[in-house]
């Protein structure tokens, strides 16, 4: 990132923040809209407009945003998925246009370069909450459908059938 994307971050949060709430709800509704993870909409908005709240001041001290994205990646709502641009990245970039004055090609930019800045960062950590294709992480049995498709199951060797005599 450089120190032009930062200042560009910078001052669109300065802009941003005064709006938190139709923010929020312009999150919201992009979640309402992208299906999975298996929590409610509201809830997946206001996580990642905390965490962006708590990060977009420390970009600027990459040690300090290091340990800091970690521990607020662990608090991530469903331990069955993982934050990632393809989905949080671009309806926080989708969101943040609807709601700032101004925004801007470059805005726009800056904002995915802090992203993608993220996303080292927590790779370095070995957790890429925010990285285009996360890994799945394992799910019960009995745990909730993603993507439309049931959870996988094991199912018992069939039985052997006897010979005829």
């Amino acid at each position: 990132m450089t120190s032009d994307d930062l200042a560009t971050v910078q001052r669109s949060w300065t802009l941003l923040r005064p709006r938190r709430a139709a923010l929020l709800d312009a999150l919201t509704r992009r979640f309402e809209v992208l299906g999975p993870p298996s929590f409610d909409p509201a809830t997946r908005a206001r996580w990642l407009l905390d965490v962006v709240e708590e990060l977009v001041e420390l970009l600027t001290t990459p040690s300090v945003l290091a340990s800091r994205a970690s521990a607020l990646g662990a608090t991530w709502p469903d331990p069955h998925t993982a934050p990632s641009f393809g989905a949080e990245g671009r309806a926080w970039l989708d969101a943040a246009e609807v709601c700032q004055p101004g925004w801007s090609k470059e805005t726009a930019l800056a904002w995915k370069q802090a992203w993608l800045l993220l996303s080292d960062v927590l790779a370095a950590e070995a957790l890429s909450p925010f990285a285009d294709d996360p890994l799945p992480r394992p799910r019960p049995v009995d745990g909730p459908r993603r993507h439309g498709h049931p959870p996988t199951e094991v199912s018992p060797t069939p039985p052997t059938r006897g010979t005829l005599p």
